[in-house]
């Protein structure tokens, strides 16, 4: 009886350390935005994780707190206050912990409704969108992590250099929506701070906020049934749609949301090696890096070009991946930090491929935009490296749009407004100026947060909606 509870003791006490390390390991590993991204997360496949993650997770959470345990087992043993100890110590960690990864608040939310879409989103199946006389290819370069942070402060960012000169200059030459003078862009906000959230926010205007009840997605379930994507407007315009990434696209969902909404084809790490783009055994960080990444997409934007329709191609790098980045083999030390290397490295390969773009004949009938899924994760580096007070914000830009802004500079938006701003860049014509929860930022029109605040539609968006779960979900 007493090795048993002596055994119950010292479990307890792991469990307590183990979920103080792993929560404060969440936030600043994964940059948890929200604990709906852990909700999600485990409502899809997590095929193709990076499995440095799990050593990382071995070494400073399970080891950590094996230490720790061990010594306080040791010393509690010889106490006669030992249960209660114990039980403390659980309870403070289990409080601590919670409010560490939102737990708590999400809860608390779980009880609180909303009515914002029924006051606010914008069903697209309810407005006149009319598409433009000649149809513009569409090319969207999702940068991982990609944030106005990395930028000088000269020019509106954070780093004492540019780290990402070619794209900022891409920028301040082309059309870019700021919320201040210089580089801003827009703040994430609930359901929208991790790649499939982001991706969906700025194609669809909503946020990824999967119910706790909600099943688990797989193969042939639709996702996101009810709502309506930039995709899904494309492709009643006969556009050919292609999504590429260096990883599976089955990680996160991201593959069921194109099936599901008129993607034509995803060329993913599986598919590399299928179709012998790769070595079967070939396999670095995610999948494969961005060199050839788009050294890929190239191949592939020149093929969609030969066909009769138009084309919309997206792509997601991978390099400047949370918490670490890729060193390729022209990895160079400049900076102190091995991410602002990888990050000054990976926006001279964009602004390349930009380049190469520019050179082709299709060119000046395509729109590019080059954008951030979100801001970065890499909480250690973030915090370690910039001002705590500076607004971090995704990067933007449109090259190439039909239309020009009325008021790029001093807005506040966020990835919801994309969705409408890219349909108005290649020239359709949008009753309203609105889709979702997005308004189109090359209009006068005021977005939702700064008609309402940002405070108060990520307050509302975290809250259950009979909307969302029965219309869009």
């Amino acid at each position: 009886m007493i090795l048993s509870m002596q055994i119950l003791y010292f479990f307890l006490l792991l469990l307590s350390f183990l979920m103080i390390f792993s929560a404060r390991w969440a936030v600043g590993y994964f940059g948890l935005s929200c604990f709906e991204q852990i909700i999600f997360h485990l409502k899809v496949p997590l095929e193709g994780t990076n499995t440095e993650f799990i050593f990382d997770w071995l070494r400073l959470c399970l080891f950590k707190a094996l230490i720790l345990a061990v010594l306080l087992f040791i010393i509690l043993i010889y106490t006669p206050f030992t249960s209660f100890i114990v039980s403390l110590i659980l309870v403070l960690a289990t409080i601590y912990s919670g409010q560490v990864i939102g737990l708590w608040s999400f809860i608390i939310n779980l009880f609180r409704h909303s009515d914002l879409y029924e006051r606010h989103y914008v069903d697209p199946k309810s407005v006149l969108i009319k598409s433009p006389e000649k149809k513009k290819n569409l090319i969207i370069i999702y940068v991982e992590s990609l944030e106005n942070t990395y930028s000088s402060k000269e020019n509106g960012g954070n780093y004492h250099d540019d780290l990402i000169k070619g794209l900022s200059e891409l920028a301040f030459e082309n059309t870019h929506f700021s919320s201040t003078e210089k580089l801003g862009g827009a703040k994430v906000i609930a359901g929208t701070g991790w790649t499939t959230g982001g991706i969906i926010a700025e194609t669809s205007g909503i946020p990824l906020l999967v119910p706790l009840n909600a099943k688990r997605f797989k193969d042939g379930m639709p996702f996101l049934k009810g709502a309506v994507t930039l995709g899904d407007i494309l492709k009643k315009e006969g556009y050919f749609e292609e999504f590429i990434i260096g990883s599976n696209a089955y990680f996160g969902g991201r593959k069921f949301y194109f099936d599901s909404h008129a993607n034509d084809l995803i060329f993913d790490y599986p598919y590399a090696v299928k179709n012998a783009y790769i070595e079967k055994d070939y396999h670095v960080f995610w999948g494969f890096e961005d060199d050839k990444l788009f050294a890929f997409a190239k191949e592939e934007i020149l093929k969609a070009s030969q066909k009769d329709e138009p084309f919309f191609i997206s792509l997601l790098t991978v390099d400047t991946h949370h918490p670490k980045g890729y060193k390729g083999k022209d990895y160079k030390e400049v900076y102190p930090e091995r991410l602002s290397n990888i990050i000054a490295l990976n926006a001279t390969k964009v602004a390349d491929f930009v380049a190469w773009l520019k050179a082709q004949n299709f060119y000046d009938d395509t729109v590019v935009l080059i954008t951030g899924d979100h801001t970065s994760m890499a909480q250690e580096y973030i915090s370690c490296t910039y001002d705590k007070r500076y607004e971090r914000t995704i990067f933007n830009t449109y090259l190439n749009a039909a239309i020009k802004p009325q008021k790029p500079l001093n807005r506040q938006f966020t990835p919801f407004d994309y969705f409408p701003t890219t349909l108005a860049a290649l020239g359709f014509k949008i009753e309203g100026e609105r889709l979702g929860f997005g308004t189109n930022l090359f209009s006068d029109q005021k977005t939702l947060v700064e008609k309402t605040s940002f405070r108060y539609l990520d307050k509302e968006l975290r809250k259950q909606s009979a909307y969302f779960k029965k219309k869009l979900l």
